[in-house]
């Protein structure tokens, strides 16, 4: 993970560099961000959430760039998105780990339970 987060990161730099701040190729810059970020999403919990961030991002590079939303319109936008991503990793969490805590109490009422001894005659 160390490794993917350092080449994420120096993909990053370079995409600074190809297009620095004011650039007007929006959609190429974005294209630069996301797949610099491709780097970590092996290792991201829910892929999907990852990739509904990008695809909003491009969404958004694609406005700006057409002249239909401005550089702050799209930062609050892709900062909702991202807040709405996070709520939804969170609540898949809190149910993973409600399902995880009625699997460990059933199985522990299972394992408390007195045996049950079937006898054939």
């Amino acid at each position: 993970m160390a490794a993917a987060t350092a080449a994420m990161q120096r993909s990053f730099e370079d995409c600074k560099a190809q297009f620095p701040e004011g650039t007007k190729n929006m959609i190429e810059k974005n294209k630069c961000n996301a797949t610099a970020a491709l780097a970590i999403r092996p290792f991201t919990t829910y892929p999907d959430l990852f990739d509904k961030y990008w695809a909003t991002r491009a969404v958004i590079a694609e406005r700006v760039q057409a002249g239909k939303m401005t550089i702050a319109e799209a930062n609050q936008e892709a900062t909702q998105t991202q807040s709405d991503i996070a709520a939804e990793e969170q609540r898949r969490n809190l149910a993973n780990r409600s399902v995880g805590a009625q699997e460990s109490a059933a199985a522990a009422a299972w394992l408390a339970s007195p045996s049950v001894v079937v006898v054939r005659r």
